[in-house]
């Protein structure tokens, strides 16, 4: 256990060293550095700052982020519409593909943290904080590796003066599925998990 600690913090600091890359770093860790590894069980006021350093992850990206005009959108609406493979194969190296599905994501990661925070400060909602959760945790599961690829095909991998955010991806999925999320659960189901 004593191994994958150091493992752990070492990762969180070594990994996202990148400078110019595009996404936040800061609200990473601190998304990343709100609950303990080595617990099993996250407060409600724990789960909540976690929620919150995600949240300014991702109202972060998206104001760094150039948005398509309808017209463009329309365009690649139109270019995706067919069975020609070469076709399709073209247009998703467009830096307006590359856009399109970063703008995709990232206005459905802000969705589901609204969502979340939602449930976290409604007490006549709290049954559906971990639902919330698994719908963030969709978020890193699908921006994990794929949105490198989309910020280098959109050009955005070296703009920008924050450290890259999404190296911490795979971490902090790991601490939603393995300590946030079951401890949600044990709230709403009353049960104990690992608390004093």
């Amino acid at each position: 256990m004593r191994t994958m600690q150091i493992f752990l913090l070492l990762a969180a600091f070594a990994i996202g060293t990148k400078a110019g890359a595009y996404t936040d770093l800061d609200s990473a860790r601190r998304a990343f550095n709100a609950t303990d590894f080595t617990v099993a069980y996250a407060s409600h006021e724990e789960r909540k700052s976690m929620a919150l350093a995600i949240n300014d992850y991702w109202q972060d990206l998206n104001t760094r982020l150039p948005r398509l005009s309808p017209r463009e959108i329309d365009w690649i609406s139109n270019e995706l519409n067919t069975t020609d493979m070469e076709r399709i194969q073209r247009v998703s190296r467009t830096r307006e593909y590359n856009l399109w599905v970063l703008g995709i994501l990232v206005d459905q990661c802000q969705q589901a943290v609204r969502d979340l925070l939602a449930s976290i400060d409604n007490a006549s909602q709290e049954q559906f904080e971990m639902f919330h959760w698994t719908k963030v945790a969709s978020c890193y599961h699908r921006s994990d590796g794929g949105i490198f690829q989309n910020l280098n095909g959109a050009g955005l991998d070296q703009v920008g003066d924050a450290q890259d955010g999404h190296t911490l991806d795979s971490l902090i999925l790991t601490k939603i599925l393995n300590v946030i999320a079951p401890s949600a659960m044990a709230d709403t189901m009353g049960w104990t998990l690992g608390q004093d």
